[in-house]
């Protein structure tokens, strides 16, 4: 069943229906959501609380967008706020990280030795995202700048941006 029949079954209170669409976005969403969290943990309830944010919200979606493009704007939204709330909480830790992490020569070569994944992992969550939609969910950017909301510009330059942070982390110093 297309994705318009299953929302107009679900905006009529068809349960079944809006269930078959959790079914069928939930592995997406749930990486995507692992992408910017990086912990199982947050990342089932961020996927959780955005299916129950759709659930409630069905009604008054216009199928002016896909109902992927919807969800996935209502994941990254939520993990932004997830984000935001960690990072209060951890804002003491965070600094002293980074103080030990540029504070060491060792580091870096530690650091050299990662495979892509690692290195994908530590960068900022909105580059790992822009990564995640373009390459990982095979979005043009087009469509990545809707679903973040952001300009088409933003999106390029935060691709390139990342590209640029990935290869220097890959390129290998001599020790």
């Amino acid at each position: 069943m297309s994705d318009e029949n299953l929302i107009l079954l679900s905006q009529s209170g068809d349960n079944e229906a809006f269930s078959q669409l959790v079914r069928k976005y939930s592995a997406d969403a749930y990486r995507t959501a692992f992408m910017v969290l990086r912990d199982r943990d947050e990342v089932e309830d961020v996927v959780q609380e955005s299916f129950l944010t759709c659930y409630r919200k069905i009604k008054s979606f216009r199928m002016e967008s896909s109902f992927k493009t919807w969800l996935y704007r209502i994941v990254v939204n939520r993990c932004y706020d997830r984000l935001r709330k960690l990072n209060r909480e951890n804002e003491a830790i965070k600094k002293m990280s980074l103080y030990l992490k540029n504070g060491s020569e060792d580091s870096y070569g530690i650091e050299s030795r990662l495979d892509l994944r690692e290195i994908i992992l530590g960068l900022r969550p909105e580059h790992r995202l822009v990564l995640t939609l373009y390459y990982g969910m095979d979005f043009g950017v087009q469509k990545v700048a809707d679903i973040l909301g952001v300009p088409v510009g933003t999106v390029k330059s935060r691709l390139n941006s990342a590209r640029n942070m990935i290869r220097r982390s890959l390129t290998v110093k001599p020790l």
